[in-house]
């Protein structure tokens, strides 16, 4: 979000309206200049922008003056002085005025200049609507009302109605041919329209006429800003402020000016010296708000909203600016509910619904959420978005996150009935192995067969041994079962290197070869693939003796002959005492 000539498309704030104030009596009172809410662009009338022709609309009025009743008079005086106190209190309770103006039309509804107060005050309680009301009123009432056209103007400018504003400030040039404020006006809807000469040319008659008017000043410098000519703009302020030294605007225009030059210090500058002088002005704290968004200093940013928020509650700019702050800040959650919150308080602003898709998108990881706020978004903004705005991108970025959500939910449903699967399959692997296994040492207890010295859980170990144990005596074929097998490169028995082959999936076969020692073998599977890991069931087969079987005899008198002079070892049948760490081990 940057400074520039199109910035109002998100902050259109910068454009200062003439409007008049509160009307200190009948008109025989003249007018005060009461600084309003610079946010809401109420100016001070001046002596320099006081319109021409009021002793005219004095003489004329004289009649319809005789006609309003006394009692409206009186509370008319009694609210001006009212509004007296609290301006020199320093604190206005437009509330309060309102009411004090409307009890003056409950006894003469005919008074124009109360209408024209109502309408005044109604605006900065930001009731334009009923504003606009009583502007009308004042003008049915008195057509030479000046002041009540060029407030309505003003109104219907700000809400972007410029043809209709510009069709109201005509009706009151016919009233006051030569009022600047009117004039200052006209020019400002040329510079929204783009239409430089007009403007610059409106706003030099109003010099020609009157060279102290620092209001024509303030309008051609910022005509200048618009056209991108900032060494006129930056011209034209500094003879602004020889006018008026350190008027509040023209710094606001010529830190504009620093910011298009890429000066930012002395743009800040500028812009600290204009709230030193009208600590209120709301446009230039959107200016420096701005600057550090820019600058991503979003802590500054969000204390400048805030403050802002504090003259104005209701200023939309601030309220988008104060939500941007905060995603910056990390505050995603608080930004999300801030934004929320203002698209209930406005549901025909789009741009709440912007902010919540960003947030949702690249934030809160919620594709689905940003999909329907950048909807809204675009629906809400209608005809008005252009085709190269952002929002697209983002709707081509969120379509690509649902699909990716979509397979990645696809697949961990896969994933998912995959594992009930394999869950399902190792429990029946389980109670394979659990079955065999008890089967193997019944039969073998029956039938008298050697069966290690304590029963295993088959439930509770990789696969099984069937039998699971051996005799030295012969050779024996033992099935390795209950588990899924990937290819196996090897099957050793201690370090001797089985004969195997494989029968199923499940099931591996291999010769034990006879003359080994007598006791718990591990046995270890090697796989082809060497990032898997090999197995190792540590005494898993037990080699045992048949208790049943006569003990052989030995001739005593016969010496056995071991080693290279008495005999041959069995190959590869390693002793009890040989690395029995690696080779053997019990269950």
């Amino acid at each position: 979000m940057s400074l520039n000539r199109d910035n109002r498309t998100f902050f259109n704030s910068r454009y200062i309206w003439l409007h008049f104030s509160i009307l200190m009596g009948l008109m025989e009172f003249g007018c005060s200049s009461t600084p309003g809410k610079p946010d809401r662009a109420v100016e001070a009338t001046t002596s320099q922008t006081k319109p021409s022709g009021i002793e005219k609309a004095q003489a004329e009025s004289k009649d319809y003056q005789q006609k309003l009743s006394d009692d409206a008079k009186r509370g008319f005086r009694d609210a001006v002085a009212l509004y007296q106190q609290q301006l020199s209190a320093g604190n206005v309770d437009y509330t309060l005025l309102l009411q004090r103006f409307e009890r003056v039309l409950e006894h003469d509804d005919n008074m124009a200049e109360a209408h024209y107060n109502i309408g005044l005050i109604l605006e900065n309680l930001f009731k334009d609507e009923k504003a606009i009301e009583h502007y009308k009123k004042a003008l049915e009432l008195r057509p030479d009302l000046t002041l009540a056209a060029a407030n309505w103007g003003a109104l219907l400018a700000r809400h972007g109605k410029l043809d209709m504003a510009l069709v109201v400030y005509q009706r009151a040039l016919k009233k006051d041919e030569k009022n600047s404020a009117v004039l200052l006006n006209i020019a400002t809807i040329y510079e929204q329209q783009k239409k430089y000469p007009q403007a610059l040319k409106t706003a030099s008659d109003v010099l020609v006429r009157d060279p102290q008017n620092v209001g024509a000043y303030r309008i051609m410098a910022s005509v200048y800003y618009d056209k991108g000519d900032l060494d006129m703009a930056h011209l034209i302020c500094l003879k602004g402020l020889q006018v008026k030294k350190e008027d509040p605007r023209l710094l606001n225009t010529l830190g504009l000016v620093f910011l298009g030059l890429k000066k930012a210090p002395e743009a800040l500058a500028q812009f600290r010296l204009a709230l030193k002088h009208e600590p209120n002005m709301v446009t230039t704290r959107i200016n420096i708000a701005k600057v550090a968004l820019d600058y991503k200093d979003f802590k500054v940013a969000k204390q400048e909203f805030q403050r802002i928020l504090t003259i104005d509650s209701n200023n939309r700019e601030a309220g988008i600016g104060l939500g941007i702050a905060m995603r910056g800040l990390g505050e995603f959650e608080s930004a999300k509910s801030h934004f929320e919150k203002l698209s209930r308080d406005h549901p025909k602003d789009p741009v709440p619904h912007f902010w919540l898709g960003e947030l949702a998108l690249k934030n809160l990881s919620d594709p689905k959420t940003a999909d329907k706020e950048y909807r809204s978004f675009i629906e809400l903004s209608g005809a008005d978005l252009p085709s190269n705005h952002p929002v697209h991108k983002r709707l081509e970025q969120v379509d690509q996150n649902l699909a990716m959500e979509r397979k990645m939910a696809e697949m961990q449903k896969k994933m998912e009935a995959e594992e009930k699967r394999q869950q399902a399959r190792l429990k029946e692997l389980a109670d394979l192995r659990k079955k065999l296994l008890d089967e193997a040492f019944e039969n073998a207890q029956k039938n008298g067969k050697v069966t290690p010295p304590s029963k295993l859980e088959g439930d509770q170990l990789p696969f099984v041994l069937i039998p699971p144990a051996v005799l030295p005596s012969a050779p024996t074929k033992v099935r390795l079962v209950g588990m899924e097998f990937k290819p196996v490169k090897s099957v050793h028995i201690g370090t001797i290197k089985a004969v195997w082959k494989k029968i199923d999936l499940i099931t591996l076969e291999m010769t034990v070869p006879k003359g080994l020692d007598l006791g718990p073998w591990d046995v270890m599977i090697t796989f082809k693939d060497e990032t898997e890991d090999q197995i190792v069931f540590q005494g898993g087969l037990w080699v045992g003796k048949d208790d049943k079987q006569p003990a052989k005899k030995i001739d005593k008198t016969q010496k056995k002959k071991t080693g290279p002079k008495g005999g041959k070892k069995n190959p590869g049948v390693r002793k009890t005492g040989q690395k029995r760490k690696n080779n053997r081990g019990r269950s």
